[in-house]
């Protein structure tokens, strides 16, 4: 993420040259759009112009702004293994200059015009760009981020302080954080094949064998309107917001994405440990089990198992963990990647206990948990908590348009993610006990302890 702060700076308004696109193209682009729906009474209405950019309108007249993202499908998993870390940094440059931008005035005009939340973010996935603004500033944004969508100016000066940025950013989160180094061991330990065995920050070596060339050429591959969608949610009309799209987008050019197989992960057959000795005053643990893609028929049962097993005081492990004076935490990460994945525990011990009596503890209750049905209090209340943390999450514009982008760019549609929440009110203790039985493999297993030093 940039610091918004360091580039606040002067500057002067500049005029964008861009070639209008004609209303007959804006109108069979309409004809051919799609209402699709999205929960209770909204719709999305998908556009797909004639360079391959997609477009998600969803209109919510509920405050006078409208969020605007833009979501590019590559992230860490895309990188090249030599170069870790290059879709992040990459992030970062995108904040420099541009042909008709000097480096400053993209922060200084948002500013001006009353933007809020610009930011930016990086996954194992996609990348992406987002703010919200007041409901007159859609021309503004969108000449803004179709010009750096194809005219950043990436040069040596500008990459050398921002891989220094970056590396800065890797000591503070990975470095000198035993978290972030756990989390990082973590999928370095789950994957021996498949790129999200490396941590979207990267690797310190990597980054600093990079000159300016390889951002660049990855600039050249993978920015490109089709390789991007743009979500639009709020005080807005779908119309308007379409013709301004085609007006600053329409005449971008469609670029051959580069051929790159993803290496496909083996199965794993014996559990795998590792020890890290950190700076730390309690242990801590880690544990991954192998699951499948976002798109996968089991995920909605996944995502009700790991709740009735962490999801808060009463569940499952927290009570064998937690209540006993075992661990002070025990969590789960969300399950929404792109490819087959892993769920990972992860917990701190009480002062004094030890994570490898923490790791037996849970093995034998999840091996308990196979053997027989949970109640159905316990399927009703994972079931309550995951919808209302999942409403909850949707309740501004910007929410909204993330669950959009994310969705549409990890399954292509953003109806995967709301079919998966559709499906968690049927879902059974029967369902869960058999996904328990099938993914929570001791023998597929791998395992991160961190101890003092």
């Amino acid at each position: 993420m940039k610091n918004l702060n360091s580039l606040k700076r002067r500057a002067v308004l500049a005029i964008l040259p861009f070639i209008f696109v004609g209303c007959s193209t804006v109108g069979s682009i309409e004809k051919e759009s799609k209402r699709i729906p999205f929960f209770g009474t909204m719709e999305v209405q998908r556009f797909v112009l004639p360079n391959g950019l997609k477009l998600l309108v969803l209109e919510d007249s509920s405050s006078p702004t409208f969020a605007y993202q833009t979501w590019f499908r590559v992230g860490s998993r895309d990188e090249d293994v030599n170069y870790t870390g290059l879709a992040h940094l990459f992030e970062h440059l995108m904040f420099k200059g541009t042909k008709n931008l000097p480096e400053g005035q993209l922060d200084r005009l948002l500013e001006q015009a009353g933007a809020e939340g610009e930011n930016a973010f990086t996954s194992r996935d996609y990348t992406a760009y987002v703010q919200e603004l007041p409901k007159d500033k859609l021309d503004l944004i969108a000449k803004l981020e179709s010009d750096r969508m194809v005219n950043l100016l990436v040069n040596d000066q500008s990459f050398a302080t921002e891989r220094e940025v970056v590396q800065n950013e890797r000591r503070m989160r990975n470095e000198n954080s035993p978290d972030g180094l756990m989390y990082q061991e973590i999928f370095g330990l789950s994957f021996q094949k498949h790129s999200y065995r490396w941590p979207v920050i990267g690797y310190q070596e990597d980054l600093a064998r990079m000159s300016s060339k390889e951002p660049r050429e990855f600039y050249q591959n993978f920015y490109a309107p089709n390789h991007a969608t743009v979500v639009v949610v709020g005080d807005v009309k779908a119309s308007e917001v379409l013709r301004t799209v085609v007006k600053y987008y329409g005449d971008l050019k469609a670029r051959k994405l580069p051929e790159k197989i993803i290496p496909q992960e083996p199965e794993q057959v014996s559990p795998r440990h590792k020890t890290l000795r950190l700076n730390t005053q309690v242990q801590k643990l880690m544990v991954a089990y192998p699951v499948p893609a976002v798109t996968h028929e089991d995920i909605p049962v996944l995502e009700v198992m790991r709740t009735v097993l962490t999801g808060g005081k009463s569940a499952r492990l927290s009570k064998a963990l937690v209540e006993t004076g075992i661990m002070t935490s025990i969590d789960t990460y969300d399950l929404d990647d792109k490819d087959p994945s892993i769920l990972v525990f992860i917990g701190n011990l009480q002062r004094g206990k030890k994570a490898t009596q923490a790791e037996a503890i849970m093995l034998s209750e999840i091996e308990k948990f196979k053997r027989a049905p949970i109640s159905q209090s316990e399927l009703e209340r994972a079931k309550n908590s995951l919808q209302a943390q999942f409403y909850d999450g949707l309740s501004t514009p910007g929410e909204k348009a993330n669950f959009l982008g994310h969705y549409e760019t990890v399954s292509d549609s953003f109806r995967t993610g709301v079919e998966l929440f559709s499906k968690i009110g049927a879902i059974t203790a029967t369902q869960i006990q058999a996904a328990a039985k099938k993914y929570l493999n001791p023998n597929s297993r791998s395992v991160v302890m961190g101890v003092q030093k």
